[in-house]
């Protein structure tokens, strides 16, 4: 099924709206790569006591829409570990967007700085797939920085943009928890400066199941739990218009 994606509505908390002001480059990119046409797969729903109806296959929708993040240069999986920013082996953030080179800092002074860990010197050089580089790639990277510092130094980058992390929930219900979790665990470190959460509208939340996170489901929620979650965040609703 040929659709366009819309945002039918947002929401901010923790002055989120002040922080995407700030943030004109980001905002452009996640409206513009919501606003995508994509191509989804229909699911015959069959609802207890209920009629069947054409519903929305919530793999592919997942698909087409880092299909649409991609495209806009927007990070896809994204797990922290040890303070940093990796994008294989596990499960984590759906997207992201960040100062690499900070980010690489943080994972060379782990490694290889003043402190440093036992036989960094050769795990280092083992993160390549972690990093989403080919291995003659990431080699090149780390040696760039060996060059800039001496050996069992710091290497000192000033932060120059915040750091983004989003998910694209539309999975069931209760997954929004282990999401806000997630959130907490990271915002210690490295520090998550703001964070984007898209859930379906009613419309698109009932072509997908009666059980998936809603819009509304992540507003209450998130709302619930402002007490302990500190992070700006944007709530965006996702629909999309049949083609």
């Amino acid at each position: 099924m040929k659709v366009r994606f819309k945002i039918s509505d947002e929401r901010f908390f923790n002055n989120g709206k002040i922080i995407l002001n700030s943030l004109s480059e980001v905002e452009d990119r996640i409206r513009t790569a919501l606003s995508q046409e994509e191509t989804i797969d229909i699911k015959r729903r069959r609802p207890k006591n209920k009629p069947e109806y054409d519903g929305v296959d919530a793999k592919s929708l997942n698909k087409a829409l880092r299909r649409c993040l991609d495209t806009y240069s927007i990070k896809g999986e994204t797990h922290v570990e040890n303070g940093v920013f990796f994008h294989k082996t596990k499960e984590g953030f759906d997207f992201s967007i960040y100062d690499e080179n900070y980010n690489m800092s943080r994972l060379y002074n782990y490694y290889q700085g003043s402190i440093g860990v036992l036989d960094g010197d050769k795990k280092i050089f083992e993160l390549y797939k972690k990093m989403g580089c080919e291995k003659k790639e990431w080699k090149g990277k780390i040696e760039a920085i060996q060059s800039k510092v001496e050996y069992n130094t710091d290497y000192i980058v000033d932060k120059e943009m915040l750091t983004v992390a989003g998910e694209l929930q539309f999975g069931n219900w209760a997954l929004i928890y282990r999401d806000l979790f997630r959130l907490l665990d990271a915002d210690s470190d490295p520090g998550i400066d703001f964070y984007i959460y898209v859930a379906a509208d009613g419309e698109l939340s009932n072509l997908l199941s009666d059980q998936t996170v809603s819009f509304k489901q992540a507003n209450d929620v998130i709302s619930e739990y402002l007490s302990i979650i500190k992070t700006p965040i944007w709530l965006i609703s996702l629909g999309i218009d049949k083609i």
